[in-house]
């Protein structure tokens, strides 16, 4: 009894601990969600996992049992990631040690059977960290040439003058420029970590999670291109004012909200394919 008191005070000083040495690395990323545009869905993922693990405290309790060494070597290695990335100044991999630091903690206090049961809040908390710059630098011009490309084929298919060179769309009525602020690329990021979120909630499997997370990816290129080519027909048939302020913002709002309903009707449709079957004899018990 003495030894096991020892034991779990031990790990109750350890996250105490850990919680002193990551408050340096939470403020860095309250920090980044705050002014990196391609970082403020951030802010919802550490709430998201904590409501899951909250509603889903029955299942986790059950599975919860004596602790493993094992999880005091990923509290280490979570350790190492912090201070690399505090040395590299990399709130990418402050971020991704405290998802490591926290898996390990709970299976070093609550068994391996538990990390497993708490998977999916753990793995979500890696989607709070900012997305890598040579990731954007590296898609955002490709992203920029499809809206463009697909901008202009709209407006040929409607038989309208129009030349593009590169991410440049040049009308009789002025020259638009698909900038990099319209790549869309924020709305990507923001788009899968809510489908991942709403995948967890509706799927029953994980291959119809996955299935529906990779779907919202092209969905959300598509949506963007068809964002510009409207924002390009405005300015054709509206005038110069289309492409900002109160014309631009609504086709925006508009377009990231029609965006959701071909995600939100494949979810219920997955789950309605995955959802048990119930036979004749099940249907008329009470």
């Amino acid at each position: 009894m003495h030894l096991a008191s020892l034991g779990r005070g031990l790990r109750l000083g350890a996250a105490v601990a850990l919680a002193a040495l990551y408050a340096p690395a939470m403020a860095a990323l309250v920090h980044v969600w705050r002014t990196d545009t391609y970082a403020g869905h951030g802010m919802f993922v550490p709430l998201f996992s904590a409501v899951i693990a909250w509603t889903e405290r029955d299942r986790l309790g059950r599975a919860a049992g004596r602790g493993h060494p094992a999880g005091a070597a990923i509290v280490l290695g979570g350790l190492g990631l912090l201070a690399l990335g505090t040395v590299a100044d990399s709130v990418l991999l402050q971020g991704v040690s405290v998802a490591v630091a926290i898996a390990g903690l709970v299976a070093w206090s609550f068994g391996l059977r538990c990390l497993r049961a708490a998977a999916f809040p753990i793995a979500f908390l890696l989607l709070m960290s900012p997305l890598p710059r040579t990731v954007v630098a590296a898609v955002t011009l490709q992203v920029q040439l499809f809206a463009a490309a697909f901008a202009v084929g709209v407006l040929r298919l409607l038989d309208l003058p129009v030349y593009q060179s590169g991410v440049t769309i040049e009308l009789p009525s002025m020259t638009l420029q698909v900038a990099e602020a319209c790549n869309g690329l924020r709305f990507l990021v923001a788009l899968l970590v809510l489908t991942a979120a709403f995948a967890q909630i509706t799927q029953r499997t994980v291959a119809d999670k996955a299935a529906l997370v990779v779907a919202a990816i092209p969905i959300a290129v598509l949506a963007n291109a068809m964002r510009v080519a409207a924002i390009v027909l405005g300015v054709q048939y509206v005038g110069p004012e289309a492409a900002s302020g109160t014309i631009h913002n609504w086709i925006g709002k508009g377009m990231w909200g029609l965006t959701l309903v071909p995600l939100v009707g494949l979810g219920f449709l997955l789950a309605r394919r995955s959802s048990p079957k119930v036979g004749p004899l099940e249907e008329g018990i009470a």
